[in-house]
């Protein structure tokens, strides 16, 4: 009765939360949709006429490039030098935790605002200013999910094990400390690519229709024709559910401990001799 009623929750909460998806799927599919509760017809002619347009090809590439260089980023620049505060400087990762959470506390339009007034006039490409933005604006997913990865391992005697071994350091963090924070890692890309790819606030009001990624082109789209607009929402939700099933299919392979197997051996027959000293 037990796992009767947990089924029927969990039931409930997927179809409370898929059931937009679907109806978003069926207005994308249909040419009209008001006469009852099912769509009138079905057609993919909005699919067809999205995956023609180069201007929506091009939306999506900017958001890959987007989302990929930030996820980049974030593992080149961020996680050694977390690495390096933890085993190093621990003291300073309290400090740090509370630093990264003053993005919450800004709010984006301040500081779009602050960062227009800083370089429109500028040589520095809006481009940089936009990733420095997002960068600063997932320090607290990133920071957080990563640190509390990373205190679940022991860190200083994974790194002294493989120092008393002869390792180095770079091939510590490549062979022993990266793979033992690898579900965290994970975690934190889906967040950092699925934020970025859809990230539409700070692209828009720091490069505007310059940079049209895929959110941009999707609101467009919408005061056009409603039909296209759910058409790109279905698209967006399928890239984000392939880019997860790519990352959960290159981290799936985890080390296997290397078991020895012990040959057993016969027994040996007691002699008189160890049978006197066993009772005595």
């Amino acid at each position: 009765m037990k796992k009767f009623l947990v089924t029927v929750i969990l039931g409930l909460f997927a179809l409370y939360y898929l059931s937009p998806l679907v109806a978003t799927f069926f207005y994308a599919s249909s040419t009209s949709w008001g006469k009852s509760l099912v769509p009138d017809d079905f057609t993919l002619q909005w699919f067809g006429q999205l995956l023609g347009d180069s201007a929506f090809l091009l939306a999506v590439g900017r958001s890959f490039l987007l989302a990929g260089i930030m996820t980049g980023i974030i593992f080149i620049i961020l996680v050694p030098t977390m690495i390096w505060i933890h085993l190093y400087y621990p003291k300073w990762d309290q400090a740090l935790q509370k630093i990264v959470l003053l993005p919450y506390a800004i709010p984006g339009v301040i500081l779009v605002t602050a960062l227009l007034r800083t370089y429109s006039k500028s040589s520095v490409p809006m481009f940089l200013v936009l990733l420095g933005a997002l960068f600063i604006s997932m320090l607290p997913i990133v920071y957080l999910g990563i640190s509390n990865q990373m205190r679940l391992v022991n860190m200083k005697e994974l790194v002294e094990a493989a120092e008393t071994l002869g390792a180095s350091m770079g091939y510590i963090i490549r062979k022993v400390l990266i793979p033992n924070i690898k579900v965290g890692t994970t975690l934190v890309s889906l967040m950092v690519f699925s934020s970025v790819f859809g990230e539409y606030m700070l692209t828009n009001l720091l490069i505007g229709g310059r940079f049209e990624t895929l959110r941009i082109y999707m609101l467009r789209r919408m005061n056009e024709n409603g039909h296209i607009a759910s058409a790109v929402m279905i698209l967006y939700f399928l890239f984000l559910f392939l880019v997860a099933v790519g990352i959960f299919y290159m981290n799936k392979k985890q080390v296997r401990p290397v078991t020895a197997k012990v040959k057993e051996t016969e027994p040996v027959e007691e002699t008189a001799d160890d049978k006197l000293l066993n009772y005595s």
